[in-house]
């Protein structure tokens, strides 16, 4: 028995989840090809409303679009890397980012007082602050469950 499902995306997105997880794996195939099983209408409409404040976000900036999936994943207080930045951005937006792009828009967000940085160099953590809160309440993002990451 494998002990772990793998999905690839069309864009080279790998997605991989703990073989028994069924909840995990219906919620990746839902956000993967945009339906779901046994959705009630309410749970549709917020759906929707969901993705249309992500196309809301295609246009914007890549630095707005990273504000975004921190101010929307992580709360306030809670430490995390780059890495976890970079994963979220290509399942949310499809799309490829460098890690070198992401880390320099986190320290520009950690210049600006955004976020909270500290470790060295190589092992660097942030947490939001109330400044992006404010600066970036607005954007939305689709919400991507946690254990979808590990």
């Amino acid at each position: 028995m494998p002990k772990e499902v793998t999905i690839k995306l069309p864009d080279g997105t790998i997605i991989r989840i703990p073989s028994g997880d069924t909840e995990s794996l219906k919620t990746t195939l839902a956000l993967v090809t945009g339906k779901s099983e046994g959705t009630d209408p309410a749970e549709e409409e917020r759906e929707q409303q969901k993705v249309t404040s992500i196309n809301d976000l295609l246009g914007a900036s890549k630095i707005e679009r990273i504000a975004s999936i921190i101010r929307n994943h992580y709360p306030e207080g809670d430490w995390f890397i780059s890495n976890e930045v970079c994963e979220l951005y290509e399942i949310i937006f499809r799309e490829g980012v460098k890690m070198s792009t992401v880390s320099t828009y986190l320290s520009r967000l950690a210049d600006e007082k955004m976020l909270n940085r500290k470790g060295s160099v190589s092992q660097r953590l942030y947490s939001v602050t109330k400044k992006l809160l404010e600066n970036y309440g607005e954007l939305k993002v689709l919400e991507i469950p946690a254990d979808l990451l590990k």
